[in-house]
């Protein structure tokens, strides 16, 4: 045996004798620091703070597109209402009925559905509130042909900016129409313009419908 293999020393020994002698708060560490315990909180807080504001925004698009949706419908249903009954008006044999239309309003006489089921006359008259922003309609089944007066008036479309009714004389539109001026004639055709827009105005559309008179 060589002198240089008796000599090498026992590395594998000493590294456990190292081991052994080691300072026990190195050996015995666990768990986390303070600092690292607040740094972890500091960075779940930003990921619970993140999550909440991506919720809070998701939820506030859909209401609002909920709201926009809703009121869209309603002008929808209300123009579609309006020349429904436009389509019927009449002028019957009575000297006092007429048609008479403004920019804004509009008052006719028309067939419509009662409670029962039964179709009957009755004196419509459809107007703009420019201060409450409201599309209103009244209905009179026992019509006095005084379309200067909105009793039991109800509120049929909110959110409403314009209304603008045209009249077709078979030639021309005009802005206003009277059958008294016209020897008892009604409008060949009437055009509803309706504008809808949300509180601060920003959000608006349009919704425009022309009408035959079917006893013009």
């Amino acid at each position: 045996m060589s002198l240089d293999k008796c000599r090498r020393p026992n590395i594998k020994n000493q590294q456990i004798d190292s081991f052994a002698h080691a300072p026990k708060r190195i050996r015995l560490r666990q768990g986390f620091t303070l600092v690292e315990t607040l740094i972890a909180l500091a960075i779940l807080a930003m990921v619970v703070a993140s999550t909440f504001t991506i919720f809070k925004s998701s939820s506030s698009s859909w209401q609002k597109g909920e709201t926009r949706s809703e009121r869209y419908h309603n002008a929808r249903v209300a123009i579609g209402r309006i020349s429904a009954e436009i389509a019927q008006a009449v002028l019957n044999e009575n000297d006092q009925s007429r048609f008479i239309g403004q920019k804004d309003e509009v008052g006719f006489l028309s067939f419509v559905s009662t409670s029962s089921g039964i179709f009957e006359l009755a004196e419509i008259e459809y107007w703009f509130d420019k201060n409450q922003k409201v599309l209103m309609r009244n209905e009179d089944v026992d019509p006095d042909y005084d379309f200067s007066t909105q009793d039991y008036s109800d509120i049929l479309a909110e959110g409403v900016s314009e209304l603008e009714f045209s009249y077709y004389d078979g030639i021309k539109w005009e802005d206003s129409w009277d059958s008294d001026l016209t020897e008892g004639m009604l409008p060949k055709a009437v055009k509803v313009k309706l504008k809808v827009e949300d509180k601060k105005g920003k959000e608006s559309e349009v919704f425009e419908v022309v009408t035959q008179l079917k006893t013009a």
